[in-house]
C-alpha cells in the first residue's frame, strides 16, 4: 500500500508543483483583479462539473464494479465498453444543453458581478465546457488502470493541463490572458484523455463502443446518481462560498489562491490515499477486519505527512504566500488579505485526510446515500456559518466555515462506521497520533522561533525569499523527523504497526 501511495503522491506532487508555477504566473499576469475574478469564476465553473463527474462520481461507482468483473476479461471488457460509451453520449448531450443555459446558471452563481464581468464570464465558461467530456472519460479509463494497480498515468495527466495553461501565458493574447487560459483548459483536457488512452492500450485495458445494458451497467448508473448528488453537495458548498465572496471586492481571488495552496497537500496526500484505497478495499469487500487494518495504516501515513504541513501553513503563511505569489500585480496587500484565509483553510487538512481514508469503505460497499446525507448536513451548517461569520470576518469567515463543516463531516463518518462495526480506531494508532502531535508541536515551536528571530534578515528579492523559505522548510523537516526518531527510540519501523 505504501508503495502505491508513494507513487501516486510523487507524481501528484509534481502535478501540484506545476500547478503552483501556473498560479504564480497567473498571479503575476492578472493578479487579484476583476479579470482574475472572471477567469477564476469561469474556471471554477468548469471544475464544478468536472468534480460532479470526473472526480468521484464515476470512479467511485465504476471501480468497485469493474474490480468485481476484472476476474473475467470478457465481462470486464463488455462492462467498461458499455459504461464508457453511454457516459460519452450522456456528457455530449449534457454539454450541449448546458451551453444554452449558461447565462442563467452563471447569474445564479455570481450575482455580485456587474454586466461586463457577467458577459465575459459566460464567454469563457462556454469555451471551457467541452473539457468536462474529455476528463470524465479519462477518469473512467483511469479507473480501469487503477484496478490494475497502475496509478502513475492518472497522477501525471493533470500536469498536461498545467503545462498547457503555462504555455498559453507566453503566447500572443487572443484578446486577453483569460482567453488564452480558457482555450488552454480545453486543449489540456483533450491531451489528458489521449495520455490515458495510450496507457490503457499499453496495459491491455481494452474497450470499444457498446450500448449493451447489462445488469452491472444498470447498477453502475444506479450508483452514479447518489454519487453525483454527493459530489454536487460538496461542490455546491464551494459555489456558495464563491457566491458570497463575489459581494466582497477581490475576495474570489483571495479565496482562490489560499484554496489552491491548501489543495496542494490535499492532492498529494489525501487524494493519493483515497485513490489507492478504493481498489484495495473493493477487492476485500467481504473481509472487514482486513479493511479496518488498511484504514488504520492509511490514516497513520496520512497524519504523519499532513500534520507538519498544517503547522507550517498556520505559522508561516505570510512567508509562503510572499514567496509563491507576491509578484507582478499580486501585491503585498493581496498577500495580507490571503494569509488569514490560508490559515483558516489549513485547519481542515487533518479532517480532509480522515474523510479520504473512510469514504472508500462506503463507495466499495455501494453505500453512497450515507455520505451524501452527511454532506447535505454539512452543507447546511456551512451556509449558516457563512452567514454568521462573513459580516464580521469577510472572506476569512467563509474559510473558517469550510473548515468547521469539514471536521463535522469527519466526525459523522467516524461515528457511523464505528457504530456499524466497519471501523475501529486501534490503540496503536491512537498512541501514534499522540506521538505525531508531539513531534508536530516541537517542530512548530522551532519553526516559530526561527522565523521570529530571523525576520530582520528577510529580503524582498525573489531569490532571497526562495532561499529563506526553503531553509525554513528544510529545518522543519529535520526537526520533525528527528523528534519522531527520538520518540520511537530510533526505530521508525514502529510507525507501521497500527
Amino acid at each position: 500500500m505504501f508503495k502505491s501511495i508513494f507513487t501516486f503522491s510523487f507524481f501528484t506532487a509534481i502535478s501540484r508543483i506545476s500547478g503552483l508555477i501556473r498560479d504564480v504566473l497567473i498571479a503575476t499576469v492578472i493578479g487579484a483583479t476583476s479579470l482574475a475574478d472572471i477567469f477564476f469564476s469561469s474556471f471554477r465553473f468548469a471544475n464544478l462539473f468536472r468534480s460532479f463527474f470526473a472526480e468521484g462520481a464515476f470512479t467511485t461507482s465504476f471501480i468497485p464494479l469493474y474490480s468485481a468483473e476484472s476476474y473475467d476479461n470478457k465481462k470486464a471488457f463488455n462492462f467498461a465498453s458499455s459504461v464508457i460509451s453511454i457516459t460519452f453520449i450522456i456528457l455530449v448531450i449534457f454539454c450541449l444543453i448546458t451551453q444554452t443555459f449558461f447565462p442563467y446558471m452563471i447569474k445564479i452563481f455570481t450575482p455580485g458581478f456587474d454586466q461586463n464581468k457577467f458577459t465575459f464570464t459566460v464567454t469563457l465558461s462556454k469555451i471551457m465546457m467541452p473539457y468536462i467530456i474529455f476528463v470524465s472519460i479519462a477518469s473512467l479509463i483511469g479507473g480501469m488502470l487503477q484496478v490494475k494497480q497502475h496509478f502513475a498515468s492518472t497522477a501525471i495527466s493533470p500536469i498536461i493541463l498545467n503545462l498547457c495553461l503555462i504555455i498559453s501565458l507566453f503566447l500572443p493574447y487572443i484578446e486577453t490572458p483569460a482567453h488564452n487560459l480558457s482555450i488552454a483548459v480545453l486543449i489540456g483536457g483533450i491531451l489528458q484523455l489521449l495520455l490515458i488512452i495510450f496507457s490503457a492500450y499499453k496495459l491491455k485495458a481494452f474497450f470499444s463502443f457498446s450500448l449493451e445494458l447489462s445488469n452491472e451497467v444498470k447498477l453502475f448508473f444506479k450508483r452514479v446518481i447518489p454519487a453525483i448528488i454527493n459530489n454536487c453537495v460538496i461542490q455546491i458548498s464551494v459555489w456558495i462560498d464563491t457566491i458570497m465572496a463575489s459581494f466582497i471586492p477581490n475576495a474570489v481571488s483571495y479565496i482562490y489562491y489560499a484554496d489552491r495552496l491548501n489543495q496542494l497537500p490535499q492532492g498529494v496526500i489525501g487524494t493519493a490515499i483515497g485513490t489507492v484505497l478504493l481498489p484495495m478495499i473493493s477487492k476485500r469487500i467481504n473481509d472487514t477486519e482486513n479493511i479496518v487494518k488498511i484504514q488504520n495504516k492509511a490514516l497513520n501515513i496520512g497524519l504523519i505527512l499532513i500534520m507538519p504541513i498544517t503547522a507550517a501553513f498556520i505559522i508561516i503563511p505570510d512567508m509562503i504566500l510572499l514567496t509563491l505569489f507576491s509578484y507582478g500585480r499580486f501585491d503585498y496587500y493581496a498577500v495580507q488579505q490571503t494569509v488569514p484565509t490560508l490559515v483558516a483553510f489549513s485547519l481542515s487538512l487533518p479532517a480532509f485526510i480522515i474523510n479520504k481514508v473512510l469514504l472508500p469503505t462506503f463507495f466499495a460497499r455501494g453505500k453512497l446515500k450515507i455520505p451524501t446525507m452527511f454532506s447535505l448536513t454539512c452543507l447546511g451548517i456551512n451556509v449558516i456559518l457563512n452567514l454568521l461569520l462573513m459580516n464580521k470576518y469577510q472572506h476569512i469567515g467563509i474559510a473558517i466555515a469550510t473548515s468547521i463543516s469539514t471536521w463535522i463531516n469527519s466526525i459523522l463518518l467516524i461515528n457511523y462506521l464505528t457504530i456499524n462495526k466497519m471501523y475501529k480506531l486501534s490503540q496503536a494508532l491512537l498512541l501514534n497520533i499522540v506521538k505525531i502531535l508531539t513531534a508536530t508541536l516541537v517542530m512548530s515551536i522551532v519553526l516559530y522561533l526561527s522565523n521570529y528571530l530571523s525576520a530582520g534578515l528577510f529580503f524582498d528579492r525573489g531569490l532571497a525569499r526562495i532561499v529563506y523559505l526553503v531553509t525554513l522548510i528544510a529545518l522543519s523537516v529535520i526537526i520533525y523527523s528527528s523528534t519522531l526518531y527520538l520518540i520511537f527510540r530510533g526505530n521508525l519501523n514502529n510507525l507501521k504497526y497500527v
